[in-house]
């Protein structure tokens, strides 16, 4: 297994063979397949090893905190952190595996554990009056994801370091606001009169520095 991870960080699902996974091992090809009857089993057993110390590590973390705010900071710090630590083998599993007879693998499974993490912490906090009730939880889980995805792949797949804690604070509060209750949200009017006071402050400013021209 341990030779089968190497493999795919180096060259990809498509390229990690099996031929090349027993060479790695010190093995044969054919003792390979008394232990895994297929790349495909084999490849699941490395993805499981890999994500389920993630997944348990975060319901932990999760469980220990209450608020929404809190518990979405966990996911994204966690999420993050993650991809820092690993990011070769987290690159080949969401880029590769994710679209290749996704349905039904192992990763499928784990990820769909690790994605109902995120929907049992929305549908609490929904049922707690902490976010929105007409909120799309599959819709916000995509967003949330999505947006940590592309984080990651502008910072630790391109080098750069960061600042976990706050990368994680910022980007969390940043969507929360937006999945807050109507009662915390400006109204219609309030969102109108906000925009009149911003349009007067900037015809203001355009006003000044046109006379001290």
């Amino acid at each position: 297994m341990d030779a089968a991870r190497a493999c795919l960080e180096e060259v990809g699902q498509n390229g990690a063979s099996v031929e090349m996974i027993g060479r790695r091992a010190g093995v044969s090809e054919a003792t390979v397949y008394k232990y895994f009857r297929t790349k495909h089993e084999l490849l699941g057993a490395v993805i499981e090893a890999w994500m389920v110390p993630v997944i348990e590590e975060l319901r932990v973390d999760v469980e220990a905190t209450s608020s929404i705010e809190a518990r979405l900071f966990v996911l994204a710090r966690r999420h993050l952190a993650e991809m820092q630590r690993n990011p070769r083998i987290h690159e080949v599993v969401y880029r590769e595996l994710r679209w290749a007879d996704y349905r039904g693998s192992a990763f499928h499974r784990y990820n769909q554990l690790y994605a109902g993490i995120f929907r049992s912490i929305f549908e609490a906090a929904i049922q707690k009056g902490e976010l929105a009730a007409d909120l799309d939880i599959a819709l916000c889980r995509d967003l949330f994801y999505g947006g940590l995805e592309h984080l990651g792949q502008r910072t630790f797949f391109a080098g750069r370091s960061v600042d976990l804690d706050q990368m994680a604070r910022t980007y969390s509060q940043i969507l929360l606001r937006g999945w807050l209750p109507g009662s915390d949200k400006p109204s219609h009017a309030e969102r109108i009169e906000r925009a009149v006071v911003a349009l007067e402050r900037l015809a203001a400013s355009s006003r000044v520095a046109a006379n001290s021209a």
